[in-house]
């Protein structure tokens, strides 16, 4: 392995090392400007986008075609809207306990970010129960199916959060009462991993405001 002080002082002068030197230093010290992960979570993002485009588009498309009525949005979707929001306000609120090294209101709001999550979903089935008591089904008519489908999707995406979330919050929640809780914090893959889930439930809660909109003024028109 080369001297650490070469690849140092090659590094402060920009002199670019070759690819043996730079694959043989450990992980965690090769100079990345974005951690694999993040890419990663990038191409999710583009790969949901691509994916509630696409049914928006086929939504308007096939309302054109057929010439659909506009549909009510049930109340209850509307409100959830709400409930999205706090969820991201509460994962931010971990975040920063995180990064403040407060274990105790980290995996606080950790659990507050689970438990309006959880009452999302929870309301989502209310609200699809709701239709079905006024006959409404996802065959009744083109427009339902879409709203059906695009929720369900959405309902999925959420779902697949909350096991991130709960790898992060649980250990953190045992540590602190073991008092041993210090080490987490000083841990960067679990740094990042709170990050990146963050960031997937920022983007989860704008593609359904961004939904909500969208069928909202579809009813208007």
């Amino acid at each position: 392995m080369p001297n650490k002080d070469f690849v140092a002082l090659a590094g402060m002068c920009n002199i670019p090392l070759p690819k043996e030197v730079i694959m043989s230093q450990p992980y965690q010290k090769q100079n990345r400007a974005f951690h694999p992960s993040s890419m990663i979570i990038v191409l999710i993002f583009f790969g949901i986008s691509t994916l509630f485009g696409a049914l928006s588009l086929a939504y308007l498309y096939t309302r054109v075609d057929r010439n659909m009525q506009s549909i009510n949005i049930p109340v209850l979707f509307v409100f959830n809207t709400l409930v999205l929001l706090s969820s991201s306000f509460s994962i931010q609120q971990c975040r920063k306990y995180f990064d403040l090294k407060n274990d105790r209101l980290c995996a606080r709001w950790g659990i507050i970010t689970m438990l309006m999550t959880f009452t999302f979903l929870c309301l989502q089935g209310v609200a699809w129960y709701q239709l079905f008591t006024r006959n409404i089904f996802p065959g009744s008519s083109g427009a339902y199916g879409f709203l059906y489908a695009i929720s369900i999707l959405h309902f999925l995406h959420v779902m697949a959060g909350m096991p991130f979330l709960a790898r992060i919050v649980f250990p953190l929640l045992a540590a602190s009462k073991q008092g041993n809780s210090a080490l987490i914090f000083i841990d960067d893959d679990v740094k990042r991993k709170l990050k990146l889930t963050a960031w997937y439930w920022h983007f989860i809660d704008v593609v359904w405001l961004y939904l909500m909109v969208f069928f909202l003024v579809n009813s208007l028109v």
